[in-house]
């Protein structure tokens, strides 16, 4: 009868009672989580003070062993398993970074060098701004400058112009035109 329980592993008391024939030590056992390692090393201690009690028993020592090294290979599979895992995980990242890198960087390259390129163009375009503001700054001061100084002569003008009597330039029209009239009608018969 096999030392097993229904979960596959070593029951504490088959542990107990045949770890007597087992030569594990410290030494030889692989690495393993630490409550394993404790359990196997203390089924190790088990056996030699089994052995001590009892030295013949060499049956219970073969399945003893046979079961520890089953467990132990079952714990490596285990282990093995959820490192191919781990490095299947680490590898689809690792891909999902290259990917990254060839697909984005150059995407986000191409959209720095437009924008340095439209900053570029904006930096000129401030500039011409810059120099068309300081042209429309010194024309309006010229023009203050024309104004200033003919604001008198305007003034004069103005006022000269409110000073015409239309009254009487109207009467002199019509005075030219009676005169005018006839003459016109004498020359139109010279033609």
């Amino acid at each position: 009868m096999e030392p097993h329980d229904v979960g596959g592993k070593l029951s504490d008391n088959a542990i107990e009672n045949n770890a007597g024939n087992s030569n594990l030590t410290g030494a030889n056992v692989p690495e393993m989580a630490g409550s394993e390692k404790d359990l196997v090393l203390e089924a190790a201690l088990n056996k030699e003070r089994i052995q001590a009690a009892t030295p013949g028993d060499a049956g219970i020592s073969n399945n003893l062993t046979e079961a520890l090294l089953t467990e132990m290979r079952d714990l490596s599979k285990k282990r093995l398993f959820f490192q191919k895992i781990a490095t299947g995980c680490m590898a689809g990242m690792l891909l999902v970074v290259f990917l990254t890198c060839i697909i984005v960087v150059p995407k986000a390259m191409t959209t720095l060098s437009h924008i340095n390129n439209v900053s570029v163009k904006a930096e000129n375009s401030l500039d011409e701004i810059d120099v068309m503001t300081k042209g429309i700054t010194s024309a309006t001061d010229s023009l203050n400058e024309l104004v200033a100084g003919n604001s008198a002569s305007l003034t004069e003008a103005v006022t000269s112009l409110s000073r015409i009597d239309f009254d009487g330039l109207n009467k002199a029209i019509t005075d030219l035109q009676d005169a005018a009239g006839p003459m016109a009608a004498l020359m139109k018969r010279f033609r």
